[in-house]
Formats: structure tokens, C-alpha cells, sequence
């Protein structure tokens, strides 16, 4: 997923206006609901997806990286998805192995999540945003972005299973997004939803630039607000899926193979065990009716599957303060689109 997007799950609630057209399908879910248990804190469930492999570089998205920052933060990452015992999948953008003289290097940091039986899928090749790239390119770099990704999983015996949206952007007309979907569907991808984002890449830039700097007080203070704020869009989707469908729903987490995450996931993935969630695949997530639900969407979607708010509004319901989510910091956001601007000049 695009790095500096500003449609994260804070953002998108408000940024994918009601002018967009949202068709809920509750009648089916109703009907597939009654035969469904409700799941409680005690059954709580979440898939951790993880983008933008073989790295998300703080301040900018198209840079590849540096190869020995890419090994470390692969390596920590793949450690402690194996110690919770978390059946994760990454998401690649294959343009970042096409680095000369370290493309080995970099499709083995592809092989190493897939020893540690963790999956893979495709996030295109370049990372292009559908909501303004026409249908046959974007396909083709869709296809240009399983070659290597494919390959290494096939000579595992394993198959490439799921497709995510650069920037979760679904496509700019109704018209589009289906063709895509029956194109995604004749390749036997599935499509990979989005309920949990936590704008980890803004967090993740601020603390990059607090170390440039040798700020150590900073540093610190923003990796506290990270587990915070994670903490608080958890309780946010919690409380909001219960609205919606009367029962937590399997909850897919996304975040980036970053800086931030290397270090924090650790505690991250500890405190979702203690709020009582267990670490599921996606394949068992999306077999939950509540991922039945049909969407049409008119317009580019542009945010994650479950935006709450806006599926208050299609199910009928009146959505009031309570249902808007927390946002990171100001502070954290400012910095980031400091950053942000300052890379692109």
C-alpha cells in the first residue's frame, strides 16, 4: 500500500464523501448471520498483512532502499511473526528487487518469509495507484507483478493466492472495478480487504527524521504514540463492527515492512494477544459472512474495505461523533507531511 496515502482508516472516513454510492447487501448478511456464533473478546480474531515488501522506505515511495536496512528489518519482523505464531502474508511491489547486483540478495528476503511458512501476494509491480491508470496498464503491471513472487512460491509447492489495491484504491468507475475483478478472479487471485491501517508509514517517517537528528526524546515518544494509537484504532474497529454487524468480525490488520514496525511488532502483536485475538490467515478470515457483503462503489473508493462510517450510512444507520475514528497525533501528521514535501522537492 502507498506509504504516504492519506486515506488511512482516520482519514478515508471523512476523504470517501457520501457522494461516492456504497450498496451494503445486509439482507444476504442477515440471512448468513443467523447461523453464525458471535465472536467475543474471548474469540477475537485478526489477520496481520504486511505491505510493500521487500521494504517500506521512510520519506518516499518509489526509493527500493538499501539492502542491508531491507535484511535487518525482514529478519526482525519474520522472527516475531514466527514467535506469536502469526500466519501473516506480505504483499510485494517487485520493482524493488530490480536493484542491479542485489536482485538474489532481494528475492532471497522473499524466500526467507516463505521458510518461515509465511505467504505471499501481489501489489503490483510498480506500485501504481488504479485510480488513475487505465485499466489494461494497470492489469499488465499487475501481471509484471507476480513473475518473481510466483516462481519463488511455486518452487516451494505453494501458490499465489491474493492481490491488494496500491493506496486500497478499488478503481475510478463501477465499470472498472469489475473488469479488474474478473481479471484478478481468471488469474485465481482473491482480493485482500483492509479493516485495521494505522498510518504506521507516519509514525514510521518520524522516527526515521528523529534519528537523523539524534533526538533520542523523540524517538522514543514516537514509537509510545504508535503502540497507542494502534491500541485505540483496535478499540475504534472493536466497537464499530459490533454496530454494524451486532459481533466482532475477524479483523484484518495492515501495516508495512518498515523501521518501525522491526522493532515494535513485538509489542504490537503481545498486546493483541492479551485483548484475547488470535492470529488467523486470511483465508480463514475472509470465509466469515461479514466478508460476503457486496459493495458497489461509484467513483474511486480510495480507503480501506471497512470504512465504519460509511458503512453505517449504507446499512441505514445514522453515524454520529462516537463513530469517527481516532487519528495519529497532530504532531505526528505535520511532521510526516514535513517529511513528505521536503522528499519530493
Amino acid at each position: 500500500m502507498r506509504s504516504n496515502i492519506r486515506t488511512n482508516c482516520g482519514n478515508c472516513l471523512y476523504r470517501a464523501t457520501l457522494a461516492l454510492t456504497l450498496f451494503f447487501d445486509v439482507s444476504t448478511y442477515a440471512r448468513q448471520q443467523a447461523t453464525t456464533a458471535p465472536q467475543t473478546a474471548a474469540g477475537r480474531q485478526v489477520v496481520v498483512t504486511v505491505d510493500d515488501l521487500p521494504g517500506a522506505v521512510p520519506g518516499t515511495d518509489k526509493s527500493p532502499g538499501k539492502l542491508k536496512d531491507l535484511k535487518s528489518e525482514n529478519l526482525a519482523i519474520v522472527r516475531v511473526l514466527r514467535k506469536h505464531n502469526v500466519p501473516a502474508i506480505g504483499f510485494v511491489i517487485e520493482k524493488k528487487l530490480q536493484v542491479s547486483g542485489e536482485r538474489d540478495a532481494r528475492a532471497a528476503i522473499l524466500e526467507q518469509w516463505i521458510d518461515a511458512g509465511l505467504e505471499l501476494g501481489n501489489h503490483t509491480y510498480s506500485h501504481v495507484n488504479f485510480a488513475d491508470t487505465p485499466l489494461e496498464e494497470f492489469e499488465d503491471d499487475t501481471i509484471r507483478g507476480d513473475m518473481v513472487t510466483r516462481g519463488l512460491l511455486s518452487g516451494k509447492g505453494e501458490t499465489e493466492r491474493y492481490f491488494r489495491h496500491p493506496a486500497l484504491s478499488t478503481g475510478p468507475t463501477p465499470e472498472a472495478k469489475a473488469a479488474f475483478e474478473g481479471f484478478l478472479k481468471s488469474r485465481g487471485y482473491q482480493l485482500a480487504p483492509v479493516t485495521v491501517e494505522n498510518a504506521d508509514y507516519e509514525f514510521n517517517d518520524v522516527l526515521d527524521d528523529a534519528r537523523m537528528h539524534k533526538d533520542k526524546q523523540l524517538a522514543a515518544k514516537t514509537k509510545d504514540e504508535y503502540l497507542k494509537h494502534t491500541q485505540g484504532m483496535f478499540l475504534y474497529v472493536e466497537n464499530a463492527s459490533k454496530k454494524l454487524f451486532n459481533r466482532e468480525i475477524p479483523q484484518v490488520l495492515l501495516i508495512h515492512d518498515n523501521e518501525i514496525n522491526s522493532e515494535l511488532l513485538d509489542s504490537l502483536l503481545t498486546d493483541l494477544e492479551r485483548k484475547g485475538y488470535r492470529f488467523v490467515s486470511l483465508a480463514d478470515a475472509l470465509s466469515d459472512p461479514a466478508y460476503g457483503s457486496r459493495d458497489n462503489f461509484i467513483g474511486n473508493l480510495n480507503s480501506c474495505y471497512l470504512c465504519w462510517m460509511n458503512r453505517l450510512v449504507a446499512a441505514g444507520q445514522k453515524p454520529d461523533e462516537s463513530d469517527a475514528p481516532p487519528k495519529p497525533p497532530v504532531w505526528i501528521t505535520q511532521k510526516f507531511e514535513e517529511i513528505r514535501k521536503a522528499h519530493s522537492e
